[in-house]
């Protein structure tokens, strides 16, 4: 076994080893989608402003040619228009790539909004469900980026289940721009993650996460990404979190790590 999937496996089975202990976070307190990729039908409150940043770090193998590691930072502005929409603005601020091309800059930014239609409760099978439309503006080129904008739309669904766990799913579908040629492609994404309070202050996650071909020269990407959070205070997080693929195109290892504070109600 890989030390990837090793770590991957040792973090399933600590999370597995929380069943039974107390699981009593608030409603009010902070709920992060980072350091998972999927997202959250469970929005910031009205009047908030609630800023996830993080740092990455990953490597990926390439057949016949040099390892492709990226050092990069991730920020994502989620604001609470209303009791039922929010508005996210995605980025990546730094990346830098070593590989079969180098290059250091901005990574591309991220216009969304969610609408939850439904929302749900704390009781079991009570759940919130919501969609959410964005558009990916071309602001990195090759091969930071592809250059070329992308627009999407998410369903998003979040689940309290018995014994303190929750399941959030996402599937969706997006309007890839192709490098080097005028077109688009269809990219399906689909991912699932199950998370359950350890603690008061701490809960754990473990997600899968597939998509189909983003570009037309590459492979569909199936991974498992798992992670804990701690709540420093109710409106203050950290995280840490490692991705491993595990079928298609993808990073060997991804590691991510930060925090997310809330601001405003």
């Amino acid at each position: 076994m890989s030390r990837p999937s090793a770590l991957v496996l040792a973090a399933a089975l600590a999370l597995c080893a929380g069943i039974g202990l107390p699981g009593h976070a608030r409603p009010d307190e902070i709920q992060p989608d980072r350091p998972e990729i999927t997202e959250s039908a469970r929005l910031v409150p009205r009047g908030s402003f609630q800023l996830e940043t993080g740092i990455t770090f990953s490597k990926e193998s390439r057949a016949g040619g040099r390892a492709e590691k990226v050092l990069g930072s991730e920020a994502d502005l989620r604001i609470g228009l209303a009791r039922n929409f929010e508005l996210n603005i995605e980025g990546e601020p730094f990346l830098r790539v070593r590989g079969p091309e180098d290059d250091t800059g901005f990574g591309d930014v991220t216009l969304g909004l969610r609408y939850r239609f439904v929302e749900g409760d704390d009781e079991p099978w009570s759940p919130s469900v919501g969609v959410k439309p964005f558009v990916r503006l071309p602001i990195a080129g090759e091969p930071i980026g592809t250059g070329r904008a992308a627009f999407g739309f998410l369903f998003m669904a979040s689940v309290p289940l018995p014994l303190d766990f929750e399941l959030e799913v996402n599937a969706g579908a997006v309007a890839v721009g192709q490098s080097r040629s005028s077109e688009y492609r269809g990219q399906g994404i689909v991912s699932a993650s199950v998370s359950r309070d350890l603690a008061r202050w701490m809960f754990g996650f473990v997600e899968f996460f597939y998509s189909t071909r983003a570009q037309r020269d590459e492979r569909e990407q199936f991974a498992v990404n798992v992670g804990l959070v701690y709540r420093v205070t109710p409106t203050l997080a950290v995280d840490a979190a490692v991705q491993t693929s595990l079928l298609g195109q993808g990073p060997d290892y991804l590691i991510r790590t930060g925090l997310s504070v809330r601001f405003g109600r």
